[in-house]
């Protein structure tokens, strides 16, 4: 897999590692990463089928890589991924009546979001220049499915809500307006926020 484009970098796994947290399936405590119970029930949902397995991502990974230089037939790999998608399907629905979400608090994982607000556009990507949307739990490209980018910034940091108004300008490397009550361990500030397109992260901006 290391000779898999897309796996096993390190640039690759913390990306994967950030997505997974600001979607909340994983949370990091103390540098350590723990499954939410969100994460657990889709543990539990998927199991050990081929959906989660890293051989097939990897696999799938070099065929599109194949594709891209001419040396597969795109027509084909869409075929199997048909084929796939109904076996995925259909293990799904076996599994179904086997689940066992005993002691995972399932209700606090269902959307309560506004389904108007969900894709909304926010402004665009200071990565790839894509489309920022509102995805539910945080802000995402809309280049993703296409070219990887994993540009995200979370809903909620450290506590706080992150609204579209300083999302928009953080997009246009501005920083946000003060924002009250950031909490860190026993510490309690206030900051502003702003995306550094170099270090490609978000920082604190403490006023004088």
């Amino acid at each position: 897999m290391m000779k898999t484009e897309g796996l096993g970098t390190e640039a690759t796994r913390a990306g994967i590692i950030t997505m997974l947290k600001n979607r909340q399936y994983i949370e990091v405590k103390k540098n350590q990463v723990y499954a939410t119970d969100k994460g657990r029930v889709l543990i539990e949902a998927i199991g050990d089928k081929i959906l989660a397995s890293p051989e097939m991502t990897a696999k799938w990974e070099q065929r599109l890589r194949e594709i891209g230089e001419g040396k597969a037939s795109a027509r084909q790999f869409m075929e199997q991924v048909k084929k796939m998608s109904s076996k995925i399907i259909e293990d799904a629905k076996e599994m179904s009546r086997h689940w066992d979400f005993t002691g995972l608090n399932v209700t606090s994982i269902k959307r309560t979001k506004s389904k108007s607000k969900i894709g909304k556009k926010i402004g665009k990507c200071p990565k790839c220049e894509g489309d920022i949307v509102d995805k539910g739990q945080f802000y995402g490209c809309t280049n993703y499915p296409k070219t990887k980018c994993n540009f995200t910034i979370s809903k909620k940091i450290l506590g706080k809500t992150i609204s579209q108004a300083n999302v928009k300008k953080l997009l246009v490397g501005e920083k946000t307006n003060v924002i009250k009550g950031f909490k860190k361990g026993e510490k309690i500030f206030d900051a502003c926020l702003k995306y550094e397109k170099e270090r490609e992260q978000l920082s604190f901006v403490f006023e004088k």
